[in-house]
């Protein structure tokens, strides 16, 4: 006799969670989490999320198709010290991957956060799973609900602005993926009902803290490399006929993919307009803007050169691409001097407001 799949061991299982609805957001686990904590009660937007958690870094992985990572590791843990609000989470063992606890939390009304390899959900690519190319076991979803009869699956997911249905055994396989790119486990959590209010002074705080030390033990140095880094791509690897591809999935890095735009810079940019609303450091938030502002305008300036390069750069012989590969670099360095710009200024700003 066959084994029951995992999510439906103990028996046919139904249950959706009443009255949900989705706020879309500019990245995965940020949007994940609001979701998540709005529908418990908790009074909470994904630019607070990105903020409190101090988001903004850098990194940058060369490869094939280089990846520019411009979010730090722990905005998740960072967000939840800061704002004061219990979270669980477990990486579980076993053919189970969880399920038995995900249902047990449902019945209690409670949202899962999961993380998946999003390659496996069809919903995203017309109703076929995504290319091995666009394998990432770095994404995360919200479950609002089983149906293990019909075999499907209710979640919400960064960009979308209702719940998505995905097939139970298509989400399983997104959960224990084994990709390389960032396996994800199995891993899950969430939140318990609301006993403390998000105080708007300790996430920005906790924010200017976590972003100044991701810039000093990280950022600061990547970026400062990036210019020459891109300024010799080509040696990364010897199949160029990739190349254009590679220059739309780099731009997509820094606009498209979960970054809310301009590898979260936008995004924080919107936290620190709500310190300026909310906090007890609305000129200290509000003066860093414009400095942030400069950053921006660099990160959307390096996305359109690469997308304008990408058709052309199949074309170009080996001194044309050196030539805009050059150009990249000097955009790069730019970046760099304005980032550079932006934490000097914020860090000035911290020791003034904690004398720190």
């Amino acid at each position: 006799m066959p084994h029951a799949a995992p999510w439906k061991s103990d028996g046919a299982y139904k249950v959706i969670l009443p009255d949900v609805t989705v706020t879309a957001g500019g990245h995965c686990e940020s949007s994940a989490m609001m979701n998540a904590l709005r529908y418990e009660g908790y009074d909470v937007s994904e630019c607070m999320i990105i903020g409190g958690g101090g988001a903004p870094s850098f990194i940058y992985m060369k490869g094939t198709f280089p990846f520019v990572g411009a979010r730090c590791d722990y905005m998740r843990e960072r967000f939840f010290e800061a704002s004061g609000i219990a979270w669980h989470g477990v990486v579980p063992e076993g053919k189970d991957a969880g399920w038995a606890e995900i249902r047990s939390l449902l019945d209690r009304g409670i949202p899962v956060v999961l993380r998946v390899d999003m390659r496996y959900l069809p919903y995203r690519y017309g109703g076929k799973y995504g290319s091995k190319y666009m394998s990432f076991g770095g994404h995360y979803v919200t479950l609002f609900g089983i149906d293990s009869t019909s075999g499907i699956a209710y979640v919400s997911d960064t960009e979308y602005t209702s719940l998505q249905v995905v097939k139970l055994a298509d989400l399983h396989k997104a959960r224990s993926s084994d990709t390389k790119t960032f396996p994800p486990r199995a891993e899950y959590y969430w939140v318990e009902p609301p006993s403390v209010t998000v105080d708007a002074d300790s996430l920005v705080l906790a924010s200017f803290k976590s972003v100044i030390e991701n810039y000093e033990s990280l950022a600061l140095d990547g970026l400062s490399r990036y210019g020459s880094d891109l300024a010799s791509i080509a040696s990364y690897s010897r199949q160029k006929f990739l190349l254009p591809a590679v220059f739309g999935y780099m731009a997509g890095n820094i606009e498209e993919h979960g970054t809310g735009g301009a590898s979260f810079r936008m995004l924080y940019r919107d936290f620190l307009l709500f310190a300026s609303e909310k906090s007890s450091f609305a000129d200290e938030a509000s003066a860093l803007i414009a400095n942030l502002d400069e950053c921006i305008a660099s990160w959307h300036q390096l996305s359109s050169a690469f997308r304008d390069l990408s058709p052309l750069i199949k074309g170009m012989d080996a001194g044309e691409r050196a030539e805009e590969y050059a150009k990249l670099a000097k955009i790069a360095q730019t970046l760099y001097e304005r980032e550079k710009a932006f934490y000097t200024g914020m860090k000035k700003t911290y020791i003034a407001m904690t004398g720190a």
